[in-house]
């Protein structure tokens, strides 16, 4: 109903659905569950229904979105990270390797069932392999894995796309809503205080900022401006020397963000709760454009075999990540962030934990997702071949 073109409605939209999703949760329209997952929800249901395009369709261009994936993102990590303690990532890091390294062996487990139970004729390997991809690393490694086994110009290429698209949006709405199903609770440790952030400056007095608070909207959106140059310069710098396709502007802008915050901590810290929540409103509209990826009508265009494939793959993910997760004492927070690493990336993976109120998580939640860039690839193409 609304056209790609059409900017400012789009506009609109992202915004009610970002304000659907802050107010419910301020109000308790959804009990436990966050705003975050209800202002994709939201969103999804206004793209399943035509109101808004589909940001998944690669066929139609809308500035809109495109605008929100390129920018959105890289500038609020700043934002959210101008409290940090360089020692506790450290130190916590580790853990969420871990259980990211589980849950994607929890992928390749699910994509080799799949590939015995399911038969797609004779390039069933390389739909596997595909899954495996994106599944560990993204995008990028889908269309690598893809180009490695010639399989662009497969009759089974477009509804593995449009599965991949909608059905890891899915997935990743309920890796949101999970840690708040009361009767998993039981079985999970709780993160103990002084590991989960607790801290929420939407809720704290304002404090007294130098220069009032117009000086200091400014003085965030500068530093956060600063380090996005700054990083995207340096990840372009950085991938010519290494030689690798692969985009490293998150990792950088992460890098530059946790040195200025531990080298000039008091000074960064007094600006913290305005560029938390300038951060958390860019998040919240980045999140409504997931949702608005996420259009329900492609699935049942989709061919059953290569959804029930997805379908296999995620849920032993998701089972052999809990199981074991429950076994080495992980939280459920933790589980789903590193689950979401593998199936969506440090996009969604770093405002998963900010939602969790897990912020000390957000920097090693992107490392272990940029760690699936560097893998998925070779992981996919890897079971392919000893498939094929």
């Amino acid at each position: 109903m609304i056209s790609p073109d059409n900017s400012f409605g789009l506009w609109a939209i992202i915004l009610i659905c970002a304000l659907f999703g802050m107010y419910g949760e301020r109000k308790g329209w959804f009990k436990k569950v966050s705003g975050a997952l209800m202002t994709i929800i939201f969103a999804a249901v206004l793209t399943s229904i035509g109101l808004i395009p589909n940001a998944s369709d690669s066929s139609i261009e809308v500035p809109t979105y495109d605008f929100v994936f390129t920018y959105f993102i890289p500038f609020s990590i700043p934002l959210l990270l101008f409290r940090l303690d360089l020692r506790k990532i450290i130190r916590e890091s580790g853990r969420l390797l871990i259980i990211y390294l589980i849950s994607a062996a929890g992928v390749v487990a699910g994509a080799i069932l799949a590939f015995f139970i399911i038969d797609l004729g004779p390039e069933t390997y390389k739909v596997v392999s595909v899954f495996i991809g994106t599944y560990i690393g993204g995008s990028v490694n889908f269309m690598a894995v893809a180009a490695t086994f010639d399989f662009l110009r497969s009759s089974l290429f477009p509804s593995v796309i449009a599965v991949d698209n909608v059905y890891t949006y899915l997935y990743i709405m309920l890796l949101f809503y999970i840690p708040f199903f009361g009767f998993l609770k039981k079985y999970y440790p709780e993160l103990e205080p002084e590991e989960e952030d607790e801290i929420d400056p939407s809720k704290e007095e304002l404090p007294k900022i130098p220069g009032g608070l117009l000086e200091a909207i400014t003085v965030c959106l500068l530093i956060s401006g600063l380090i996005c140059w700054s990083g995207t310069a340096l990840s372009g710098w950085l991938m010519e020397l290494i030689q690798t396709d692969i985009n490293l502007d998150m990792l950088v802008i992460t890098a530059l963000i946790v040195i200025v915050a531990n080298i000039f901590p008091k000074w960064l810290q007094q600006y913290d709760v305005i560029a938390f929540d300038l951060g958390m409103f860019l998040l919240y509209l980045f999140l409504a454009v997931i949702g608005a990826s996420c259009d329900l009508r492609l699935l049942f265009t989709s061919i059953p075999g290569i959804l029930l494939m997805a379908s296999i793959i995620l849920t032993v993910q998701l089972a052999v990540s809990m199981l074991v997760g429950k076994w080495l004492k992980f939280s459920l927070k933790e589980i789903m962030i590193a689950c979401c690493a593998n199936a969506a990336g440090p996009s969604v993976t770093a405002p998963m934990a900010i939602t969790f109120k897990m912020r000390k998580a957000v920097t090693p939640a992107i490392l272990i997702s940029i760690l699936g860039y560097l893998i998925g690839t070779f992981i996919g193409v890897g079971v392919g071949v000893l498939l094929q």
